[in-house]
């Protein structure tokens, strides 16, 4: 059963795929998270530098890697914004082309200075009500209409994130975490939207009562490194490099850099999935798109 509640611990929603520890140790890490420094209370060691599961060694992810978790429901410490090095505040999606431009120029340029940015991850199952701003999250004139004089105002608007992100600098690798097949490729122009963004048909080892295949999107990747011969029918080997990090020029806008990582029991009619869902949506939706955690480890 789908739970009631969003933002649930890493176990309670469905386990659809029916991934175990043990497979799970075997994906290759989507991002290569940096390890934190070795102290007394958490030590690292070899063997956890190459383990993708949170298993390993009986600690979380987050003892282990040098990342942080963000809260986006608009009432954490992070807010809806984006915090430069400066001090600076900017809004996570800038809502026109040229500013996303400017943006992604000094992006580029802090990269040259050696001041890229750190790790994060946003969660699955956040209802992200103040980020999704432009027109592409907006309810359906139906569902706009059903909600008039409803007893939740905004409930038609897709603001439910239904994968993980994954910031990280721009250019970083992006690796597939399993074996497949390109389905699709392309680029999502909307403000909002994934930018360039490879779908993969991937292929799993799990119980005979569980599905042998999945589909993931990684989502807001670079045009320049955007691969010509991701081509649907290509394969994919586990931990290959099928993209970088885009900066906000090229990931329709978001001035966090990031992977938008998603996974779906049904197969995309092309190079989009919806990363959100309206909240009257959501528990048809959670059934559609698992828990990235089940591939990605207990990241938080």
């Amino acid at each position: 059963m789908v739970p009631s509640r969003t933002l649930r611990p890493f176990g309670e929603y469905p386990n659809l795929l029916g991934v175990t520890p043990e497979v799970r140790a075997q994906f290759s890490p989507v991002v290569k998270l940096p390890l934190r420094a070795a102290s007394a209370s958490c030590r690292v060691t070899a063997a956890d530098a190459d383990a993708s599961s949170s298993e390993s060694g009986g600690r979380r992810m987050v003892d282990k890697y040098d990342y942080v978790v963000r809260d986006f429901t608009g009432s954490g410490p992070d807010g809806v914004g984006l915090v430069l090095d400066d001090g600076r505040r900017v809004p996570q999606l800038l809502p026109t082309r040229p500013q996303a431009v400017e943006f992604a120029k000094a992006q580029r340029a802090a990269l040259l200075e050696g001041h890229g940015g750190g790790y994060d991850v946003g969660r699955y199952d956040e209802d992200r009500r103040g980020m999704y701003t432009s027109e592409l999250f907006a309810a359906s004139k139906e569902e706009g209409d059903e909600e008039e004089g409803g007893d939740e105002e905004g409930a038609g608007r897709r603001t439910v994130h239904v994968g993980i992100d994954i910031g990280a600098p721009v250019g970083t690798e992006v690796h597939a975490f399993e074996d497949g097949l390109i389905h699709s490729a392309g680029y999502n122009p909307a403000v909002g939207d994934y930018g360039y963004v490879v779908v993969v048909k991937h292929f799993l080892k799990g119980g005979p009562e569980y599905p042998s295949t999945v589909y993931a999107l990684y989502g807001h990747l670079g045009g320049a490194s955007f691969m010509a011969d991701n081509v649907p029918g290509r394969k994919v080997t586990k931990g290959q490099v099928i993209g970088q990090i885009g900066d906000c020029a090229e990931n329709g806008g978001w001035t966090g850099s990031h992977v938008h990582f998603q996974l779906s029991m049904t197969e995309p009619a092309s190079h989009d999935m919806p990363g959100t869902v309206s909240r009257s949506d959501r528990e048809e939706a959670l059934l559609i798109y698992p828990d990235p955690r089940y591939v990605l480890g207990e990241l938080y």
